[in-house]
């Protein structure tokens, strides 16, 4: 009887051991757990789950604050227009026309997100295995990127509905609440509004699974997510000034 118990015991532990895919589970734990979590997805190396509800979250989402993206399209190109009214005019009967708009919009926000997520992915894998000589498979790299994106996911669900309240595609928790336009100016406000909260957090989240997955310590793994999350942060404040 003692000898049972003890390989039902062993049967238990060998068959919790073993990684599962639990789609909804591994979501929850990439927010609050994401160590043990990503020691889970790089076990079984899945990700297409998690990137079809990214690229469906993120357009979903896009289709109801889509009339508030379309509305400052809008108003920047009229602004613009006295540099070239008649192409303007073109553009701009385009961008009035919203039902054409939604499903190029739908798509473009597809399409956007994988480039995001490769892009991404290409930094970390080029930061970690070349600068900092770790070893890793791309398709490694990608997992990490891919369910590190659930952070972003958190931020779109959040954001939503600052933009529908405050009918501005750029509320949201960054830099540029501390920094008014009033305070510093339109040009530098936009540049600190592209500094977001979400995105410290989802780099942190990042080098957390970057370090499982380079079996790197969390603070070099973090530092790794960091120099990428400067580099992106970067460009993105530089494009925003100076559009």
């Amino acid at each position: 009887m003692g000898e049972e118990q003890v390989l039902n015991q062993n049967l238990q532990e060998a068959s919790q051991a073993v990684p599962n895919k639990n789609l909804i589970r591994d979501i929850i734990g990439t927010i609050f757990d994401p160590v043990k979590t990503y020691k889970n997805v790089l076990g079984i190396g899945y990700w297409v789950g998690i990137l079809i509800v990214i690229l469906l979250v993120a357009a979903g989402l896009e289709q109801i604050y889509h009339s508030q993206v379309m509305a400052l399209t809008i108003q920047k190109m009229q602004e613009r227009a006295g540099e070239n009214a008649g192409a303007m005019q073109g553009a701009m009967s385009f961008y009035q026309n919203e039902a054409l708009t939604r499903i190029v919009f739908f798509g473009s926000t597809l399409i956007g997100q994988i480039i995001a997520l490769l892009i991404g992915t290409v930094l970390y894998f080029f930061v970690a295995s070349i600068l900092f000589g770790g070893t890793a498979k791309f398709k490694q790299v990608w997992v990490v990127a891919c369910w590190g994106y659930v952070i972003i996911l958190v931020q779109m669900i959040i954001k939503t509905p600052l933009i529908m309240a405050k009918r501005n595609v750029e509320a949201g928790l960054n830099f540029g609440l501390i920094f008014t336009e009033q305070m510093v100016g339109s040009k530098l406000h936009s540049a600190f509004s592209a500094v977001d909260l979400f995105g410290i957090w989802h780099f942190i989240v990042v080098g957390l699974g970057l370090a499982v997955l380079y079996k790197f310590t969390n603070r070099k793994g973090i530092g790794i997510a960091f120099i990428v999350w400067l580099l992106l942060t970067a460009v993105s404040a530089t494009v925003a000034y100076l559009t």
